[in-house]
């Protein structure tokens, strides 16, 4: 079998794996793909400074994190990912129950194909579980899933803001990937050619969004419910609607970094969208140091969009940001071995973050600073 070493060994793996909707609707960003190669550049032209002598072991290093109040043992979250059983069934509850394994919240996707009741039954009760938001149109609607995600002990709510518009992802177009699956001769050849996974589609069925109730006359079909018309008014409403931690997703400037400390946010990501939406925008490495040093003190400031390795993490750490969520890269354990593959996912980035912080004689996330780092 072969040895798994890295994500990009994973992300390989499920490309051999699955079939072209499903690794077309997972992998490529939007358009040219210049932002979803902006994220990982930015993150290799960041150059380390190492301290040496500096009595550090790899036994020694800690990665706990304070988040709301919590301690969980990794500055890490898994991001909310929709359609997540298009690349394994029952994936909502695998990644969730890998991140509690791991000691790090997990946070679910308003589009999940596994319902927030289900994930909540089926995790550990000592499990950190987040919920991502869209808005919709109806806000009643919108009131009634963010009161289920209180009922079932979700802790935080995450709005994305970032998806005024769907961006432009022409794999997807190209080959329809989308929910509910529409099959053609392509599409038939395409799974036939990648009978393991079409054997699991066949025996756990057509995955479909589990949050939100169907009817044969009037499918839901997220596109012509979300909210796209959203603004700051709509923040205000929602930070009355949960009394509980409340983060931004998709903040990518220092202005509305600022905006969100005055609304009473209390945390933000700093996000592309993994580069899925606007093309040609900047990586959130060009601009974490300065939203940090703006608003780190106030608010805290978490970030994603392009993380596949340890030491990409160390380095947003070390221009403050609080924690990474991981998106594509659990999604590539995910799809290449199932929930396995996600867990070993985590200990690959987790041991990189440890060998990583005992080259730099850095022993604790309190003493990684920029002064750590050079941009080349």
């Amino acid at each position: 079998m072969k040895k798994f070493v890295n994500v990009e060994d994973y992300r390989q793996a499920a490309r051999r794996r699955l079939p072209r909707i499903a690794f077309d609707y997972l992998d490529p960003g939007a358009e040219d793909g210049i932002t979803c190669q902006l994220n990982r550049q930015r993150l290799q032209d960041i150059y380390f400074e190492p301290r040496v002598l500096q009595g550090v072991a790899t036994a020694d290093v800690d990665l706990r994190v304070n988040t709301f109040g919590a301690v969980y043992r990794l500055p890490l979250a898994i991001a909310p990912t929709g359609f997540a059983s298009l690349f394994w069934p029952q994936a909502d509850v695998g990644l969730a129950r890998c991140a509690a394994q791991a000691g790090i919240p997990y946070i679910m996707s308003t589009a999940s194909t596994t319902s927030i009741e289900e994930v909540a039954r089926q995790t550990d009760g000592g499990a950190t579980r987040w919920f991502q938001l869209y808005l919709l149109n109806d806000r009643d609607v919108t009131a009634a899933i963010v009161e289920r995600a209180r009922d079932a002990a979700y802790s935080a709510l995450v709005l994305t803001v970032d998806t005024p518009c769907a961006g432009k992802r022409e794999a997807s177009i190209r080959h329809g990937a989308r929910l509910p699956l529409r099959l053609d001769a392509e599409k038939l050849l395409d799974f036939a050619q990648h009978p393991g996974w079409a054997w699991q589609m066949l025996r756990h069925g057509q995955p479909r969004l589990a949050n939100f109730s169907y009817s044969r006359e009037e499918p839901f079909l997220m596109e012509t419910h979300l909210k796209r018309r959203i603004d700051w008014k709509d923040v205000r409403w929602l930070r009355q609607a949960w009394s509980g931690p409340l983060i931004l997703k998709g903040v990518q400037c220092v202005q509305d970094a600022q905006l969100a400390l005055e609304h009473g946010l209390d945390a933000i990501v700093v996000s592309n969208h993994g580069g899925r939406q606007l093309d040609g925008a900047q990586s959130p490495m060009q601009v974490l140091g300065m939203i940090t040093q703006t608003v780190g003190q106030k608010l805290t400031v978490m970030a994603d969009s392009g993380f596949r390795r340890g030491s990409d993490v160390v380095k947003a750490l070390a221009y403050g940001a609080h924690s990474i969520w991981l998106g594509r890269a659990t999604l590539y354990g995910m799809a290449a071995r199932g929930p396995q593959g996600a867990a070993h996912v985590l200990s690959i980035i987790e041991d990189e973050m440890r060998r990583t912080m005992t080259l730099l004689g850095v022993g604790n996330l309190a003493e990684l600073n920029a002064s750590l780092i050079r941009p080349a």
